[in-house]
């Protein structure tokens, strides 16, 4: 999966190189060369998340990687289910996003982009660090 700059100047990029770049070069922010039709649902959180990130990673890392990536992220998740769907009412339902190791929506997302990180880096033995804050919501 290629990525481009929503600014139009910055290089085209794939997706090891996006994730260590954030914004891009330009000032714009990376988004896919083309939008791939997604897997339908019905499989379980981890399985749908992998399918869902192998599409947009293309072959930057294998699915065996991504596979293990995402299982050892949602692991810590309190909950097998990572984010359940609870019927609250006959036509109300609410999806849990509190069953991370810090009680946040965040982990949802940013337990599996820490892996990524550790994973690319390694593979071009190289190091980043990483300031981080919340915004308290």
């Amino acid at each position: 999966m290629r990525y481009v700059s929503t600014r139009g100047t910055a290089p085209e990029l794939g997706f090891s190189d996006v994730l260590l770049s954030g914004l891009a070069s330009d000032g714009g922010l990376y988004v896919p060369t083309e939008w791939p039709a997604l897997p339908a649902a019905g499989d379980d959180y981890s399985t749908t998340a992998t399918s869902i990130m192998a599409t947009y990673i293309g072959g930057d890392i294998s699915a065996e990687v991504l596979e293990a990536i995402v299982r050892d992220a949602y692991a810590t998740f309190r909950h097998l289910e990572v984010a359940p769907l609870v019927q609250i009412e006959d036509d109300l339902w609410i999806q849990e996003l509190f069953h991370g190791p810090t009680l946040a929506f965040k982990d949802l997302a940013l337990q599996v982009v820490g892996r990524l990180f550790d994973h690319v880096l390694a593979e071009r033995s190289d190091r980043v660090t990483i300031v981080g804050a919340t915004s308290g919501d």
